[in-house]
């Protein structure tokens, strides 16, 4: 398992790609899923912004290395 120093991510590349994903998937999920959520409709989260949520999991994995779980 890779760990990374918290110090050396700070101002890295790849953490602020990963902070782009984080808030392009956050915007996505408010357009898309929250509105239908709150309207009633029975959707999942899992159903929207696929391609936002995959990228912003790779990168996080790029960042922090594999989860143990």
């Amino acid at each position: 398992m890779n760990i990374v120093e918290k110090k050396e991510l700070k101002n890295s590349e790849t953490r602020q790609r990963l902070k782009d994903a984080n808030r392009a998937y956050t915007e996505c999920i408010s357009k898309d899923f929250l509105n239908r959520f709150l309207a009633g409709e029975k959707v999942s989260a899992d159903e929207f912004c696929v391609n936002e949520r995959l990228a912003m999991q790779k990168l996080d994995e790029l960042t922090y290395g594999k989860l143990p779980f």
